[in-house]
């Protein structure tokens, strides 16, 4: 039987603005999911290269992504948590989940102490756990798992998050550890994501996002963003139109059915030509979704790779007018 005392946890500044924890002002943008993580002292013992809680990181451990994730009393969140009005409530809660030692019974305990105070949809953020401790974390009221590749290719992984950084993760590990949390979670609430910016061409990019939807496993992209402290912090962020196209590639393949043989990429692998028409072009972009946060339902992830004077890679609400126009002129030429 375990015994485990929860008495920390990082909460996302967006979400304890939400929460009312501490003196943080409101968003204008507020997330629409919790955002919690789970709680060491020290660095993450992986190293991903782009990382602040990596564990040869010298970026402030309060970092994840370009967000702020304060410390607050575990106890403190929960009661927070289950008495927010009813008009701020959150649509989920996701755990992110460091690589350490204990993280599986911490997480075992964050997820029951949440399911004793609140009943909300959970989604975890983890390294790859055995199949055993997945089918638990089922039982245990879990709704969805992710798992993240981030590197579009098996060397970029390598560089980012593997061998080249010393670090302990291996891309069929990864593979496999999906595979097997869809044979769990089943068929549709399994994911991953992909961080684009990181010497991918946007061919290995959409060849990715198809091959891991048929294996019916959800893709969200994200912009690299570049943060001091991490290996990987003078490098730059993706040109925003490799990442509009990037974006269009992905809802198309996963809303529309669309395949591979529906893009043209140049020798280089730039993506020069998508078959749609321009007024199939224009509705999605009327319609937003394409250029929205994509992740787990409800999740919008406020500025986590954009700055909110931009320029915006993944919008975390709808589009005004101005924006779809600006898209539609980066996006035009690219379809018939």
């Amino acid at each position: 039987m375990r015994v485990v005392n929860i008495e920390k946890i990082r909460v996302s500044v967006g979400s304890a603005s939400v929460l009312g924890l501490g003196s943080i002002a409101k968003f204008k943008d507020p997330p629409t999911t919790c955002y919690i993580m789970t709680y060491k002292e020290g660095y993450c013992t992986a190293n991903c290269g782009f990382c602040p809680q990596a564990r040869s990181s010298e970026g402030s451990e309060e970092m994840l992504s370009r967000v702020n994730w304060p410390v607050f009393p575990f106890n403190n969140f929960l009661t927070k948590l289950k008495y927010l009005r009813s008009s701020k409530k959150f649509k989920r809660i996701c755990i992110q989940t460091l690589n350490y030692p204990e993280n599986f019974t911490d997480l075992i305990e964050i997820i029951s102490q949440i399911r004793k105070n609140i009943d909300i949809p959970i989604s975890i953020a983890i390294p790859p756990l055995s199949k055993e401790n997945l089918k638990e974390l089922k039982l245990m009221g879990v709704q969805r798992v992710g798992i993240a590749l981030d590197g579009a290719t098996p060397e970029i992984f390598d560089r980012i998050k593997g061998n080249g950084v010393n670090g302990p993760y291996k891309w069929d590990e990864h593979i496999n550890k999906m595979k097997e949390a869809l044979e769990i979670f089943s068929e549709g609430f399994v994911s991953t994501h992909l961080i684009i910016g990181l010497g991918e061409s946007e061919k290995d990019v959409i060849e990715r996002i198809e091959e891991l939807h048929n294996l019916k496993i959800l893709i969200s992209l994200f912009a690299f963003t570049p943060i001091k402290g991490t290996k990987l912090e003078h490098e730059k962020q993706p040109p925003l139109l490799s990442f509009r196209k990037l974006q269009l590639g992905r809802y198309l393949i996963v809303n529309k059915g669309k395949k591979i043989k529906d893009f043209t990429f140049n020798l280089k692998g730039d993506l020069v030509h998508i078959n749609i028409n321009k007024t199939e072009l224009k509705d999605i972009i009327d319609e937003t979704n394409a250029f929205l946060t994509s992740g787990c339902p409800g999740c919008n992830r406020p500025y986590y790779t954009s700055k909110p004077s931009g320029p915006i890679y993944n919008y975390p609400r709808e589009l005004t007018e101005d924006e779809k126009e600006k898209i539609y002129e980066l996006l035009y030429k690219v379809v018939n």
